[in-house]
């Protein structure tokens, strides 16, 4: 129980710092999409706003108890089970939630890729923490 406590852990913080860079690189790599987050589909800060920094956190114990389920399918070396952990989290929770946010969200498309790059980009980066802590 303790290696599945530190790994959420770390995975969590991981996934939090690299949230941080993502958005702030966001910003000066692709400042039209990062525009559209001033848009009124958005809330604006308040009183909600921790829900959007413990987001990492609640991806980490998902991921892990992804990570512990289905593990033995994951074959080779760290980072090819890391992109195959990615690929499916993005192919079968992403896509699907993605698809319907852009039919019926007033986002452009651009923005919906986006947040299917970031997602898959975190879920590789859990998907190192945990085949590194627990193989």
């Amino acid at each position: 129980m303790k290696k599945v406590i530190i790994a959420v852990l770390v995975s969590g913080v991981l996934l939090f710092v690299l949230s941080l860079g993502m958005f702030y690189a966001s910003i000066y790599l692709l400042p039209s999409i990062t525009a559209e987050y001033l848009s009124v589909v958005f809330r604006n800060s308040g009183r909600a706003d921790w829900l959007y920094y413990l987001h990492p956190f609640i991806l980490s114990i998902a991921l892990k108890w992804f990570w512990e389920r289905y593990k033995g399918l994951f074959k080779g070396p760290v980072l090819l089970r890391a992109v195959e952990v990615a690929l499916v989290y993005g192919i079968v929770a992403l896509l699907p939630v993605l698809w319907l946010t852009y039919s019926v969200i007033d986002v452009s498309l651009s923005m919906v890729i986006t947040w299917l790059v970031y997602g898959i980009i975190e879920s590789f980066a859990a998907g190192i923490v945990f085949a590194k802590l627990n193989p």
